[in-house]
């Protein structure tokens, strides 16, 4: 997809860690949950999308409703038009992005610059949407998800900006949600209350014990527990930290739990009425709806009574740049020991970090991005050769890369894995390498595959467009950069090409400009202590002890009538007449055809779907697994991950990525299970394909193909343990982000065949298998395996293809598919094959799995076996779901409980799931999932909130699909639109008496419906305490 951290100023980390739940990618996240963003982007020229109907054309120097059009400039090579406005009376910044895309965007930031690790911007980012002047209801960011057909909705901190952006194709949804979010950040109540809900707070342990303990408490301060249970979060965080110590980026703009207790409401209110002013507010829109409706709507309710002469200037808050050093540094952090790394006595991290350009600097941070490229990925790359190929450590740190998302960007490459006694032998290896690079320069096809990727990014659609946009543009705009500069990359690469025409070692020079002969460098290094866990609760605790020395009688009999009042107003039924909304009958009745034809080749059935696809064609296959036996077939994800990257008889795995990089946007294996949509017994266990590229290069990229499945070498077993390694460490890095899916899968898989399949290829049983296999003194016996999977699979006996292309180019890539698949060997035998699984026996109790892990968080999972797609029941019971997340799960886990969010939600599997992320609570709230059924049939919830959750659900089924997607349920799922289209209206009817009858069909102790429970987290000595549960205790060491 278009990711336009892959081809402008990357903005792919925030401080490394967006606290929003937020770790690993500002595109997953969600502030109530995980869920993908949705829009199209359709490529229209600019000077067509300028003759849309209705559409205001603006010329600089015009006034519009208090704002000052400055600028006007078309980006052909994206297809949109660019609009910046400033407004006369408050000076606030405006930028409006016109393109033909239907899922209009919109963010209004602010730069927010913390002077300590309080987490004061965030804390302010959540407690600013608990409620404002328009609409005093509790918590109406929450209450507007389950409102609204939003294809995303979300706040963000980063290290010194905060942003609250949305997305909706809905024109009076866009209305609504501009409302609610203006008045939020403009206008909040900014209650106590609401500040040490979300923040944090001191109360009774049992809150209506006034002889309980006295605990901290508070959803930031769980989140950022959780955030920092993560051992590269925090060698990420004090790489920032301690590389750009002079100014703001010296503190923890999440928020250090140690630190935040220290933060008053009265701080926050402060921050809040300096940093969120009309003339520190940047508004950003994208799309084709109308600018004109937008700044309207905000001169005329929010800005124009503002004066720019009571406001903070831009000035207060600028960033300086960092003053350089004379003499690199260094520093060692200390972190937990990791129960799932594969070497145990290699558990440290080191980096060299080196300070770049002025975020300002538009072609510099092209061009560093374009020697990140080149210096960090794939096996061509320089470091990859010198520092992951030896295996001195497991692969590169997450830092590793070129960071423009600050003032001063930052380019690192950081080794994990190693010993500590290799921390010299690894900065010795950078610099050789800095040298070598210096001297020897990069291949040319190493070169112009990187510019080949941004060209073929440009092209790609994706269904995030605008929110790419905003999310890579946001860093810059936060620093006053030059916006339409920065979208030109087209010049950005001419320039580029120009500068290596003049001079063939270009590159080379800016390798020795910012990292041969640059003295502001840091050396982080990081080992495990084994006592880290033991002073982190030590040091939190004297923390407590020293806040409750200082309380009187009459501040404890205070903190106990204000854990009372919370827990009276998180148990108010609140009166949300006040927002606004959409009805199930605003929706659209009829579902969207998506025309597919079929066609094959020797007996291979292929899926046509003709798309505007903007000159890309995109494939895909699946090949059945079902013939493997359960020892290979648990290591079909290794098989995946391995297969296009060993080599083949014509090309050693150097070449052939050249290759790839130069024709493809990569060749992709995935495992893949699908489920029938009218029998779970009955599921599809394959590989799925994947792969796209320019129409002019389909020749090259079937040939690459058809020479992975007849030439693929598999023996070269220190390729093979490189990348086992690589793979083992990277797995084992994303436990505690993705903490609720792996509980999710671990629960699921005690009571569903296909969901136990996926267990095994994606799950904690996954991530432990494939570290015990990189333990392994010799892979060869792994390696042969491997080979007879490929033996087994790289045929078209079991494979079934699907192409999506534009009509133009239809014919021409047809006939390469035809080639491709007929030179591949042996005959079609049955393309789609259904594995049928055994009968299972109920168990008197209820299995359980706990997953022990050294973490201060646990992530908490109850599974219900249910109903296929295709039955009557499956709708209600989705919108079940929906409901008991809003309505249920979110006021007594996320309000009352701390943690960092909850949900409830029904797989393709037929399974009904409900979970928590970054939860305090354990039991408690097993407790609370067991009282679903009790809460459904108590009718304690109105018929309002029914139609609110099949909006929520609606919200998913609607969101558009880019072209290259479209057809794919049919293709992977086997679900056609007629299937659709009865799903919808099956959801348009769901009743509350249905919901009752599926409550009591499946919730109930008494159905006799299969259950299950899943715990990753510490220790936990209450959970065999728990009648009818059978608990299994993994301890991961």
């Amino acid at each position: 997809m278009l990711r336009l951290n892959q081809i402008l100023p990357p903005a792919r980390k925030i401080s490394r860690k967006h606290y929003l739940g937020k770790v690993l990618s500002l595109y997953a996240s969600n502030r109530c949950g995980i869920r993908k963003l949705s829009s199209v982007a359709q490529c229209v020229p600019a000077d067509r999308e300028l003759q849309r109907p209705g559409i205001h054309k603006l010329c600089e120097g015009q006034e519009l409703d208090g704002f000052i059009v400055q600028q006007v400039a078309d980006i052909p090579e994206l297809h949109l038009r660019t609009y910046r406005l400033v407004h006369k009376a408050t000076g606030a910044q405006y930028l409006h992005v016109d393109r033909d895309d239907t899922n209009n965007a919109f963010s209004v930031g602010f730069r927010t610059t913390p002077s300590n690790s309080t987490g004061l911007p965030h804390i302010l980012e959540h407690t600013t949407l608990c409620g404002s002047v328009g609409y005093p209801c509790r918590d109406p960011f929450f209450k507007m998800l389950n409102r609204s057909m939003a294809t995303f909705m979300n706040a963000m901190t980063g290290p010194d900006y905060t942003i609250y952006p949305f997305a909706t194709q809905n024109p009076k949804d866009y209305c609504n949600l501009m409302s609610v979010y203006l008045d939020a950040v403009f206008r909040p109540q900014l209650r106590e209350l609401d500040f040490r809900q979300e923040g944090w707070r001191l109360e009774h342990e049992d809150v209506e014990d006034r002889n309980s303990p006295i605990i901290i408490k508070g959803v930031v301060f769980n989140e950022m527990k959780g955030v920092f249970a993560e051992n590269q979060n925090i060698f990420q965080q004090n790489l920032l930290n301690e590389i750009l110590p002079s100014h703001t980026y010296k503190y923890v703009s999440g928020g250090d739990p140690i630190s935040i207790p220290k933060l008053s409401h009265k701080d926050l209110t402060d921050f809040q009425s300096k940093y969120y002013s009309p003339s520190n507010a940047r508004f950003f829109s994208y799309g084709n709806f109308p600018i004109t409706d937008h700044v309207s709507f905000i001169n005329n309710n929010y800005l124009k009574d503002y004066g720019a002469l009571t406001s903070i200037t831009a000035r207060e808050t600028l960033v300086p740049p960092e003053k350089r050093w004379k003499s690199p540094r260094q520093k060692h952090v200390a972190c937990r020991l990791d129960p799932m790394v594969a070497d145990k006595d290699k558990q440290s991290t080191v980096a060299v970090g080196l300070l770049c350009s002025d975020i300002t600097n538009i072609q510099d941070t092209f061009e560093l991005h374009v020697l990140s490229e080149l210096l960090v990925k794939g096996p061509n790359s320089a470091f990859y050769k010198t520092m992951v190929e030896p295996n001195i450590g497991a692969g590169f740190a997450p830092v590793t890369g070129y960071d423009a998302h600050t003032k001063d960007t930052i380019f690192a490459v950081g080794l994990q894995g190693v010993s500590a006694a290799d921390f010299e032998k690894v900065v010795k290896i950078f610099d050789n390498t800095v040298d070598t690079v210096v001297s020897k320069g990069f291949d040319e096809n190493q070169v112009e595959g990187v510019l080949h990727n941004i060209e073929l990014n440009m092209k790609h659609q994706v269904s995030d467009f605008g929110l790419g946009l905003l999310f890579n543009l946001t860093p810059l705009w936060n620093h006053d950069g030059d916006l339409v500069k920065a979208l030109r990359i087209e010049n950005q690469v001419s320039q580029l090409r120009q500068n290596l025409k003049h001079n063939p070692h270009y590159l080379q020079d800016k390798v020795k400009l910012f990292l041969d002969d640059n003295d502001h460098r840091l050396v982080l290094t990081m080992s495990p202590d084994e006592c880290y866990e033991e002073n982190l609760k030590r040091t939190e605790q004297e923390l407590l002890k020293e806040k409750l020395a200082s309380l009187t009688e009459e501040d404890k009999n205070k903190i106990y009538l204000q854990g009372i009042d919370l827990k009276r107003e998180q148990e108010r039924t609140v009166d949300t007449s006040c927002l606004p909304t959409l009805r199930v009958t605003d929706l659209k009745q009829i579902i969207d055809q998506t025309p597919v034809k079929s066609s094959s080749f020797a007996s291979v059935p292929v899926q046509i779907c003709v798309q505007p696809t903007n000159g890309i064609s995109y494939f895909r296959g699946i090949l059945n697994v079902s013939n493997l036996n359960d020892e290979l077939k648990a290591l079909v994800p290794l098989f995946c991950h391995v297969v296009t990257k060993m080599g083949t008889r014509k090309h050693d795995y150097r070449e052939l990525d050249s290759l790839v990089q130069l024709k493809t946007g990569g060749l992709n294996l995935t495992p893949h299970i699908a489920e029938d949509m009218h029998d779970l017994s009955l599921y599809e266990e394959g590989v799925v394909l994947s792969s796209h590229c320019l129409d002019r290069n389909a020749k090259d990229l079937f040939e690459l193909w058809s020479e992975i499945f007849q030439e693929v070498t598999l023996s070269d077993v220190k390729r093979f343990d490189t990348l086992v390694k690589v793979l083992a460490a990277n797995l084992g890095n994303g436990i505690v982000s993705m903490g609720h899916v792996y509980a999710i899968s671990a629960a699921a898989s005690l009571i569903s065949p296909s969901a136990l399949q996926k267990e095994l290829y994606s799950g904690l049983s996954h991530v432990s298998r494939m570290r015990d296999v990189a333990q392994m003194m010799d892979l060869a016996p792994v390696l042969e395996k491997i080979k007879t999977i490929s033996e087994c699979l790289l045929n078209k006996r079991h494979l079934r293809c699907a192409v999506n292309l534009s009509a133009d180019s239809e014919s021409s890539v047809m006939s390469k598919i035809e080639s491709f698949i007929n030179s591949l060997p042996a005959s079609c035998e049955k393309p789609f094959v259904q594995t049928r699984a055994k009968d299972t026996n109920m168990s008197v109790t209820i299995p359980a799995t706990h997953h022990v892990l050294p973490i201060p968080v646990n992530y908490v999972a109850k599974c219900v076996a249910t109903v296929p797609y295709s039955h009557e029941h499956f709708a209600p019971l989705r919108v079940l779901a929906r409901l008991l997340t809003s309505k249920y799960l979110h006021p007594l886990i996320r309000e009352k409980g701390g943690a960092y969010g909850s949900g409830a939600s029904l797989s393709m599997t037929g399974v009904f799931s409900f979970f928590s992320y970054r939860d305090p609570g354990s039991c408690s709230t097993l407790n609370v999932f067991d009282g679903a059924h009790d809460w459904v049939l108590g009718n304690k919830f109105m018929d309002q909130d029914v139609e609110e959750a099949k909006l929520g659900v609606f919200q998913r089924l609607d969101a558009p699909i880019p072209p290259g997607s479209r057809g794919m349920i049919h293709f992977l799922d086997g679900i056609d639109d007629e299937s659709l289209q009865l799903h919808r209206e099956a959801l348009m009817t769901v009743s509350r008496d249905d919901l009752h009858t599926v409550c009591r069909q499946y919730l109930g102790w008494d159905s006799g419906t299969r259950s299950s429970l899943a715990l990753v987290g510490p220790q936990n000595k209450q959970l065999v305490t728990r009648e009818g549960e059978c608990w299994n205790v993994v301890v991961q060491e």
